[in-house]
């Protein structure tokens, strides 16, 4: 297909399209909304225009390959007769990684130029680059310096990229979170306990609040908060005063100490957890506590365990009360693809073909009020975390209402 690209006119025939970081619902659907759009442009096209749609396989890592030794590793022709129905499942049919092709290492390594070379090898026109802000940043970055015609797609079950109001994979991991809540509320309830359960979602608390709000959750908690167990510890007991069971919900990136909060609060964090270390019953606890930090090659520190903290502080600071710890982990972000996710993604592959054939290169689909609208891959940012004037923040402790 003809476009203007800088100015001048260039056919677009071979695109690629990647998927990066972790996976979620809405990949697949965006990889056949935008096989769609080429299908039907095929129909009405000369023969020297019409596009074909090639998947680049384990996300940036495909292009960091040989394409004369690892050919079947790199690429993937898709065909909308073989993948139409992936779109209703979660997870990426490209499969995906976390490569940064923009680390320091790979800088000294000429990866990025690499990366260009490998894509004239493949003769690839355009790229599609579906992910979070990292990835879509390394596509902005990698668009500019060799002027190559790039587009984005904002996924993160996380909700935390900018330009746009939702992004694809955040629905259905709340839908699956809520199905995890209500399911261990029976339990809950039948065995008068208190369930502490961790959600996935880093530094945003967007999958906590909105599953612990939709799941009727007593407590829920989350980064963007100043925690206070002691005020935690009192929500807790009162949920148990009169309903003789409650759910704490703990989105993975809330911390016991934090440089934003009061030093009394984390004097007193630091005392109720030096009272868990010192007993044998929590060694687990404490072999965490002790263990390194890991980060993967964007810098990002790996997450995941508060919930075991919480658990244990308020099981040694209350008295007579039954408590157990659930960390839902990967399996929210998997399985099926909820309705709005599905259709989200459909509205992004769809737009990134109207782009194209608008000849407006660089830019990734924003969902904006009921619209979708183009966002610059170069100003994509994350760290999109909730207010604590959103109204929902309020609401999150149905505690609170007793």
């Amino acid at each position: 297909m003809k476009v203007k690209y800088e100015d001048k006119e260039i056919n677009i025939k071979r695109i690629g399209i990647l998927t990066g970081g972790g996976d979620c619902a809405g990949h697949n659907a965006v990889i056949v909304g935008l096989l769609r759009r080429i299908n039907q442009a095929n129909l009405s096209l000369p023969k020297n225009e019409q596009m074909e749609l090639v998947g680049l396989l384990e996300g940036w890592k495909s292009l960091t390959r040989d394409p004369e030794k690892e050919l079947d590793k790199i690429v993937k022709l898709l065909k909308l007769i073989d993948i139409e129905e992936s779109f209703t499942v979660a997870g990426t049919i490209l499969k995906s990684s976390r490569t940064n092709l923009f680390s320091k290492a790979n800088l000294d390594a000429n990866i990025p130029e690499k990366a260009m070379e490998n894509l004239k090898k493949l003769k690839i026109d355009c790229l599609c680059v579906l992910g979070g802000d990292d990835t879509l940043g390394a596509a902005g970055k990698l668009g500019q310096q060799y002027a190559f015609p790039m587009f984005g797609a904002p996924k993160t079950m996380d909700n935390d990229v900018y330009g746009t109001e939702m992004t694809y994979g955040f629905e259905s991991a709340v839908e699956e979170s809520v199905h995890f809540i209500e399911n261990i509320r029976t339990t809950a309830e039948s065995h008068n306990r208190c369930f502490i359960v961790e959600l996935l979602g880093r530094h945003a608390g967007w999958v906590a609040m909105w599953a612990g709000i939709a799941g009727g959750a007593e407590v829920t908690l989350l980064p963007e908060e100043v925690l206070d167990l002691e005020r935690v510890i009192a929500q807790v007991e009162k949920a148990i005063a009169n309903k003789q069971h409650c759910i704490v919900v703990v989105s993975e990136g809330v911390r016991l100490f934090d440089t934003r909060y009061p030093d009394e609060i984390n004097k007193k964090h630091q005392k109720m957890l030096d009272t868990v270390i010192a007993d044998p019953k929590y060694a687990l606890v404490k072999a965490r506590h002790e263990m390194p930090k890991k980060k993967d090659s964007f810098g990002n520190e790996q997450l995941g365990g508060i919930g075991e903290y919480i658990f244990a502080i308020l099981e040694k600071h209350t008295k007579g009360f039954e408590y157990r710890y659930q960390n839902c982990g990967h399996a929210i972000r998997g399985g099926v693809a909820h309705v709005m996710d599905r259709i989200l993604g459909l509205r992004y592959g769809d737009a990134i073909f109207s782009f194209m054939k608008q000849n407006t290169f660089g830019v990734y689909p924003g969902l904006e009020g009921d619209n979708i609208v183009p966002r610059n891959l170069l100003a994509v940012k994350g760290g999109r975390f909730v207010p604590q004037d959103h109204q929902l923040f309020g609401m999150r402790n149905a505690a609170d209402y007793y």
